[in-house]
């Protein structure tokens, strides 16, 4: 089984078109060290044939395609022809679904998502109209807590985390995508063996037994590694929310996500949906040096994750450093 983790940065990507704080300043002059939206492609087999999901397409998705050959037309098809078949979504972010639109010429595709995502994709973000003119969609419920299957080779669980919705989304208005759906973890694994389990949840707002259902017995976790600090956004001096209140656990402190990890036995331990404010970006900072001193990897747009190995960040389909055990 293998993933290939195309962004790693939360919404606005690092840099973000507006901001001009170290980090996104930084970016701007090395663009090597950019980060695209968090996105995973999840590689399984289809009568014979390799294809991907994508899960969590965002506003970078074009731009991640192309730099990955596996998941471009085949050279020998025909014109028109594509790899990926499926989309599936942990939630009804701007960020995890905009993607959609790049999808939209002409695709087959089964979309996977929860009753509450799909409630909002028909009101509150109606794009499940307005896509349905471009492409062949097959939407599909993901009732947490029952699996379901990618092709011949991977199985899908999910795990409902939270009900917290979408800013665009009124919640004083009720409707079903106020269930406890609104967010869920995945957790992939190779229908032949079940120790190579890869769990991805890129919004924790809370650590409980959710959670730890949806790591345990896994090989590699890649978690929201959103916020170092509750007030990380004031800290800089941007008027916005603390961290839990925007739906993200911080990495610090005595209930941060580091500290929830510590007791965690998992072979590789992964923080992606960064945020471009987020200290942990420069190698130089000890909020960086924490995360490592715990255990503790940063994902890289283009990182491939493996059954039984990890893979260091790909650069424009060049292989870096290894990270195999």
């Amino acid at each position: 089984m293998r993933l290939i983790v195309l962004g790693t940065g939360a919404g606005g990507g690092c840099p973000q078109w507006n901001c001009g704080c170290q980090n996104c300043s930084f970016a701007r002059n090395n663009p090597q060290s950019a980060r695209t939206t968090d996105s995973l492609a999840v590689a399984y087999d289809d009568a014979g044939r390799t294809v991907w999901a994508i899960i969590n397409p965002g506003v970078d998705l074009r731009h991640q395609l192309a730099r990955h050959s596996e998941l471009q037309p085949r050279n020998d098809g025909p014109v028109r022809d594509t790899p990926i078949k499926a989309v599936i979504l942990t939630d009804a972010e701007l960020d995890h679904t905009i993607g959609l639109i790049n999808l939209r010429e002409g695709s087959s595709l089964k979309v996977f998502a929860t009753e509450s995502v799909l409630d909002l994709m028909d009101t509150k973000f109606p794009i499940r109209s307005v896509l349905k003119n471009y492409a062949n969609l097959e939407f599909c419920r993901i009732k947490p807590g029952i699996p379901f299957f990618l092709g011949d080779s991977v199985k899908v669980e999910s795990v409902a985390l939270s009900n917290r919705q979408p800013r665009y989304a009124n919640e004083s208005v009720h409707s079903p995508a106020q269930g406890a759906d609104s967010v869920i973890g995945l957790r992939f694994q190779s229908v032949e063996s079940a120790d190579d389990g890869i769990a991805y949840a890129p919004q924790v707002g809370i650590w409980d037994d959710s959670i730890l259902k949806l790591i345990e017995g896994c090989e590699t976790i890649l978690i929201d590694g959103t916020f170092y600090t509750s007030d990380e956004l004031l800290s800089i001096g941007v008027d916005a929310p603390c961290a839990e209140d925007m739906g993200h656990l911080p990495l610090s402190g005595p209930e941060g996500i580091l500290a929830k990890l510590e007791n965690v036995k998992v072979r590789i331990k992964l923080l992606t949906h960064i945020n471009n404010s987020n200290p942990i970006l420069r190698d130089n900072s000890s909020e960086r040096r924490a995360v490592e001193n715990a255990g503790v990897k940063i994902a890289h747009d283009g990182m491939s994750v493996c059954s039984g190995v990890q893979l260091a960040p790909l650069a424009a389909n060049e292989v870096r450093d290894k990270l195999c055990d």
